[in-house]
């Protein structure tokens, strides 16, 4: 887990480094959240797409009395059976990423459907079509 938990972080600081972000458009939600994806660093293999997002947030974002700018998000979505998931996040403090990680997970979530008529249906489709 030490091990996964270190590539993790390294991956994070290598990403932001050389990382091509790109405003997914359709993204704003009123202005309230900006979905960037990072369109170098995408991986595509056995019809699962692997992708870095960042989320914007126009105001601060509380978890556990700490508040956050921005998520930069591990994503994998499975063109085939039509799910995502996350598999590691870190939240920042200052937007796209930036200033201090307040708050991290790398824990891949469960697969999950998504839901027609919703961003993450936009994003795969965006995905999907690479």
């Amino acid at each position: 887990m030490n091990k996964l938990l270190i590539t993790l972080v390294l991956t994070f600081i290598s990403i932001s480094a050389t990382a091509g972000w790109t405003e997914f458009s359709g993204s704003s939600n009123d202005g309230k959240v900006k979905i960037y994806y990072d369109r170098v660093n995408t991986k595509s293999k056995d019809n699962v797409i692997r992708v870095w997002q960042t989320k914007n947030y126009a105001t601060k974002q509380t978890n556990d009395n700490k508040t956050y700018l921005s998520v930069k998000s591990l994503i994998e979505v499975n063109c085939k059976t039509k799910m995502f998931r996350t598999l590691a996040y870190n939240q920042y403090n200052q937007s796209m990423g930036r200033g201090e990680s307040v708050f991290q997970d790398s824990t891949p979530d469960e697969w999950q459907n998504i839901a027609p008529d919703v961003t993450a249906e936009d994003m795969r489709k965006f995905y999907c079509a690479k």
